[in-house]
């Protein structure tokens, strides 16, 4: 324990949740009994489904009520009031879109069911984070302040958020824009990995989307975005028992605590295991005792930035017939502690917010338009859980105007299944996939949804196995989206599955740590041949030669390749883009931590150009990357070490779990990170473990903070294992007790049957009803 661990816990002692004896809560309507077992995984059995409901969120706001306050708070667009003005800039953006005014909206048309499951999950996190806390946690005792009370409005602005912020493209097409500004159609033509962009009609100036970089910067820096995420299933007669197994691995930035909340709940209508998102009730990833299922970002496109024409009032638009449409106009009052108010004043186009912050004297802005801004139904993942077929598990799915999703799906009567999920519109024309265009054109309209029976689904895999990892949906068209992943995790998974049979669980955990790296297969030959004129490349040479393609930590070449490739990329984008070569790599303006989807797509573009050595690029292409390898070898003797030894790939770019609130903090953030630890892999491995062109042996930006093995022959033995634990209190037990199993690649069980986690439980709490409360409740 770090020094200033050990000062603030003899400051401020533990502050642990109150998990054993009897407490009189308001919300349910019944007696409701809470186990956590070794790991503090809750085991939670209520009378109804409302109080089970209910009892999930007093549990999350026990475990994580300083990370549900954070997401509270941009949702809400109030951050700045409780840290300061360094939070400004998210609460302006989070204003602008209107997270929580969509939310507000979207919650008046919610059927019943729905909406009660808000209610009494955002009842609970409220009485968790008050009733269930014998002191407020560490965060508001450094910070100032008290829990905020929850309401069912801040769940769904919180699924805004992350439906903005983690599969949606703005950010690339963005990225594009700024691209095709500095340096032209020819640059984003040779250098977008889609690889045909045409330039719209219209183009604000590069300052405006430089300052509205910036401000979704301060947005995007509070929460973790994704980068990928794996998901397979096995059919039944390539496993070892004859039934299926499903395996899901969702990758995340890494946080402490991390952003999955593992939980077993029980109520007279259905039973469930899984990990739920903080701050969400529903669980992406879990079984029900008869079906077992998992996600991956879909990536498909649901949003689209629109280049505006104010017009001379400043307040209305230019519409495609040529009038203006007055926009509304909303008076947002930004908190600020230490500091006065600050007003925002944000325009609502008839196609969204203006989401741009204006320049003065320009006539131009950026408008928003989105599935999950729009005030639709959503049912989804809470209308999963009795389920008992395929078919009724895909059907609640058709109202999802949230995260795009890869749903697979495996049933203990040996049924496979994928279902790609998240409503999307279907476009005028082919037009907002790629770049903002311009809203005063017909083509760039929506014209209506893509429907749900259109939309990619298989059923019991031919080949016996079915893989998801971010790439293009199969049998999905173009009007889906445009910016996926690369496929290198894809293949690896897919041809690793096809090469055996008789898969078992501990199979797939092996496979979810894979560090195989295709990408050099694919141009092994080509950089072996390079010149060895210079001493260093000779060097660089000797240790690729003998390396065995794997990116294991300990592995010196698998740090001389990594760096190589950054270097090779950047001078690539350099080559084509000289003002915009940043961007190109996923950075340039949008953040010092943060960055677009092109930072995970440039290798499979850099490894088509060294196979293709096309012209007009370099003078040479073997002399160029000769003279990066030498860079690299020489750059890792003067500042790694003089030799291989010191190389190591894990060790030149660590995995460091970051505190969302204090990760930087000089003082806080060693007492609330994790970490560093040496870490392998990259952005195309299975193992997930991102690494950025711009600035390689940075953090990982992106990996594996769950993985999970479903075993249909008996769901009691699937595996679970959070990258941390289930706390989010550093002087928790369980705020790191699964990292040593998650970096040894084992997993945990989660007790099912009655009897086993009456045996498993470490603690038992009785919520028991509010006397006032409850009589009011009954009918």
């Amino acid at each position: 324990m770090s020094v200033i661990r050990l000062l603030l816990r003899l400051l401020l002692g533990r502050r642990l949740p109150v998990t054993a004896g009897e407490l009189r809560v308001r919300g349910p309507g019944a007696p409701v009994t809470v186990r956590r077992d070794a790991f503090g995984v809750p085991h939670i059995e209520a009378a109804s489904e409302a109080d089970a409901v209910f009892a999930l969120g007093f549990c999350q706001g026990q475990d994580r009520a300083a990370q549900l306050e954070l997401l509270w708070r941009l949702g809400r667009g109030r951050l700045a009031e409780w840290v300061g003005p360094a939070a400004l800039s998210a609460d302006r953006m989070s204003r602008r879109i209107g997270f929580r005014r969509a939310a507000e909206q979207q919650l008046a048309v919610l059927g019943p069911r729905p909406r009660l499951w808000l209610e009494a999950f955002t009842a609970g996190i409220s009485a968790g984070n008050s009733r269930g806390l014998t002191a407020k946690p560490h965060e508001f005792a450094l910070v100032g302040g008290e829990p905020s009370p929850w309401d069912a409005a801040d769940v769904l602005a919180l699924l805004k958020l992350e439906s903005f912020l983690l599969p949606s493209n703005w950010d690339v097409e963005l990225a594009r824009l700024r691209v095709l500004l500095a340096d032209g159609p020819e640059a984003v033509r040779e250098l977008d990995p889609v690889r045909a962009v045409d330039p719209p009609e219209a183009r604000p100036p590069l300052s405006l989307v430089a300052r509205l970089a910036e401000e979704l910067a301060g947005l995007r820096g509070y929460l973790p975005r994704a980068g990928g995420s794996n998901n397979w299933v096995i059919a039944g007669r390539r496993t070892a028992t004859g039934r299926p197994l499903l395996a899901c691995d969702p990758h995340l930035a890494p946080t402490a605590p991390p952003p999955w909340y593992l939980a077993h709940v029980r109520c007279p209508d259905w039973e469930v295991v899984g990990a739920a998102l903080a701050g969400t009730p529903g669980f992406p990833v879990g079984h029900n005792g008869f079906a077992a299922w998992g996600v991956t970002a879909g990536l498909t496109d649901n949003t689209d930035l629109y280049i505006e024409t104010l017009g001379p009032d400043g307040r209305s638009v230019r519409q495609p017939d040529g009038s203006f449409a007055p926009c509304e106009v909303v008076r947002e009052v930004i908190g600020v502690k230490g500091g006065r108010d600050v007003v925002e004043e944000v325009l609502v186009t008839p196609r969204g917010p203006v989401v741009s912050p204006l320049v003065p004297g320009l006539p131009v802005a950026l408008s928003l338009r989105a599935v999950w801004l729009d005030p639709r139904p959503a049912d989804g993942f809470l209308g999963i859980l009795p389920v008992h077929s395929f078919e009724k598990f895909r059907r609640p799915f058709q109202h999802w105007p949230l995260l795009p999703l890869n749903l697979v799906y495996a049933d203990t009567t040996g049924t496979t299944g994928y279902q790609l999920v998240g409503q999307l519109p279907r476009r005028a024309a082919a037009t907002g996939l790629l770049l903002p265009r311009p809203a005063d054109r017909p083509e760039t309209a929506w014209t209506g949804e893509v429907p749900f029976d259109e939309m990619p689904c298989v059923r019991d895999f031919p080949a016996g196995y079915f893989a998801t990892a971010n790439n293009p949906p199969v049998g999905g068209g173009p009007e889906l989206g445009a910016d996926y992943c690369e496929t290198y995790r894809l293949r690896a998974i897919t041809e690793a599955l096809a090469a055996k049979d008789r898969w078992t669980p501990a199979d797939c955990l092996a496979l979810q740590q894979d560090v195989r790296c295709i990408p050099w297969e694919e141009i092994r030959d080509i950089v072996l041949s390079l010149p060895g004129d210079d001493p260093a490349v000779r060097d660089g040479l000797d240790l690729l030669r003998d390396w065995d393609g794997r990116l294991d930590p300990e592995s010196p070449a698998a740090g001389v390749f990594e760096l190589f490739v950054a270097e090779m990329c950047r001078r690539v984008a350099q080559a084509k883009a000289p003002n915009s070569w940043a961007v190109v790599l996923g950075e340039g303006g949008l953040g010092l931590a943060d960055h677009s989807l092109f930072t995970d797509r440039r290798v499979g573009h850099l490894v088509r150009l060294v196979r293709e050595q096309p012209t007009g690029w370099f003078p040479s292409w073997p002399g160029e990357l000769a003279a990066a390898l030498g860079t690299v070898v020489r750059r890792l003797r003067r500042e790694a070490g003089p030799g291989p030894a010191y190389w190591a790939w894990g060790h030149l770019r660590q995995l460091r779990l970051e505190h969302l609130l204090f990760a930087r903090h000089r003082w806080l953030g060693p007492a609330f990170n994790l970490g560093p630890f040496p870490c392998g892999g990259d952005c195309n491995t299975v193992a997930q473990a991102g690494a950025r062109p711009a600035e390689p042996t940075a953090f990982t930006h992106n990996m594996a903070n769950l993985r999970t093995v479903f075993d249909l022959a008996d769901l009691s033995q699937s595996r679970f294992v959070l990258c941390g634990g289930q706390s989010g209190n550093p002087w928790s037990d369980h705020y790191a007790d699964q990292l040593p199993l998650w970096q040894a690649g084992v997993a945990i069980t989660i007790p099912w049957h009655p009897a086993d986690v009456i045996r498993a439980a470490k603690d038992t709490l009785r919520l028991l009803p509010d006397p006032v409360e409850a009589g009011e409740r009954r009918p």
